[in-house]
């Protein structure tokens, strides 16, 4: 049951739905479990995956991230991956991940992360360096840490790409056009063609989406009626044909470099790769050129930085997708904000060994539950909402 909830997008209440289901159907004489039962052993699955290991090392790589608010708190996530433990045949899974801490707070500052990352290192052993975004906060208390701080490729290429264009008056016109033709077109007989909306907090880690849609109306306007509707509707797209291509140009050599760094790592071979990719593919462009210079550049600086790594990871992309996944869990009632479900975070990375997490589950205790929450989480937004609620319901 708590495998089909953390590999799965499905409701507490709706696996207990599909329990009883399954054992109506092929009498297996499992009964009806409760839904408060699956709650309390995820978050127990969580509780578990958080106990230190017996055993401290000296080759951890930190995953940081702190969540968005919601309500007044945020939460900072530190995941660990052992340096001699990474396949850099493939992705990371969250099998891969030790979880090192989850905590609320209503701030994050760097002197606060630095205090929860010497405790780590108290608990866990020395680490090697930290990947993580370009937050002002997670930057700052690395290098009060003194350690080396490798900044996620995701996150620095949309730095770079916001640099290239943000302000750029072609593409500044070409996405307010988009805008207002998706605004124009949304309740009309070609709402088919709408364009994709923008997402305006990570627009430049989603360019793709802007140049995809070009490209697809350019070939649309080849092959219309020139006294089509749609034709003439969307013919403003035609002057920006240029930037367009260019964008496609940026998006397709962008999203081979990226899948080579998130599965196979940062090193001197990589990156030879990846230039020799850059040279075959770019377009004769000098701003694109300059671009992908930049990269290179940053990409070098970075195995400086590190130079007795083999091999770096250069992604927090498992984290973020972590927080997605957990957020999706709480999107049904966002009210309630953060609570002790923020165990999953942790219980992501369990690999649910039957024979194991059955003895460990009996140890623990609500207790040790209670306990966690009150040191981790502190007042919630739920407890202070049925608080209020019963102290200003009807008498």
């Amino acid at each position: 049951m708590v495998s089909i909830k953390l590999n799965t997008s499905s409701s507490f209440r709706s696996i207990a739905k599909i329990i009883s289901t399954l054992d109506l159907c092929l009498n297996l004489g499992l009964g009806q479990p409760s839904y408060g039962t699956i709650l309390v052993w995820t978050k127990k699955v969580g509780i578990i995956s958080l106990r230190p290991p017996n055993k401290k090392v000296n080759d951890w790589i930190l995953i940081i991230d702190e969540s968005i608010s919601i309500g007044h708190e945020r939460i900072l996530a530190i995941y660990g991956v052992r340096a001699s433990k990474i396949d850099f045949s493939r992705a990371l899974t969250y099998t891969d991940l030790t979880p090192l801490l989850v905590k609320a707070s209503n701030t994050w500052t760097a002197e606060i992360i630095k205090n929860e990352i010497d405790g780590i290192i108290l608990k866990y052993g020395n680490i090697r360096y930290v990947v993580a975004d370009g937050g002002n906060a997670i930057t700052k208390s690395i290098k009060l840490l003194s350690k080396e701080h490798v900044y996620d490729i995701t996150h620095k290429i949309a730095w770079f790409l916001k640099n290239l264009y943000s302000s750029d008056d072609e593409f500044i016109n070409y996405t307010k056009e988009m805008s207002k033709t998706r605004f124009r077109f949304m309740c009309s007989d070609i709402s088919h063609v709408t364009p994709p909306k923008q997402r305006v907090d990570s627009r430049f880690m989603n360019l793709d989406i802007l140049s995809s849609w070009g490209l697809k109306v350019l070939n649309c306007l080849k092959n219309s009626d020139t006294s089509s509707k749609i034709y003439q509707k969307l013919y403003w797209v035609k002057q920006y044909e240029g930037l367009i291509f260019e964008l496609n140009n940026i998006n397709r050599i962008i999203a081979k470099i990226k899948e080579i760094l998130k599965t196979k790592g940062l090193s001197k071979a990589i990156l030879k790769r990846i230039s020799k990719i850059i040279r075959h593919e770019i377009i004769d462009n000098v701003r694109v050129i300059l671009f992908f210079d930049k990269i290179v550049d940053f990409l070098k600086e970075t195995l400086s930085k590190l130079p007795k790594e083999r091999i770096l990871l250069c992604t927090s992309d498992i984290i973020e997708s972590s927080f997605g996944k957990y957020k999706s869990y709480i999107s049904q009632n966002p009210m309630i904000g953060f609570t002790n479900l923020a165990l999953c975070l942790s219980a992501f990375t369990n690999n649910l060994d039957p024979e194991k997490l059955k003895c460990e589950l009996e140890k623990t205790t609500i207790n040790e539950l209670n306990q966690w929450s009150m040191d981790n989480i502190g007042d919630t937004n739920l407890s202070k909402r049925r608080r209020f609620m019963k102290l200003n319901g009807e008498q």
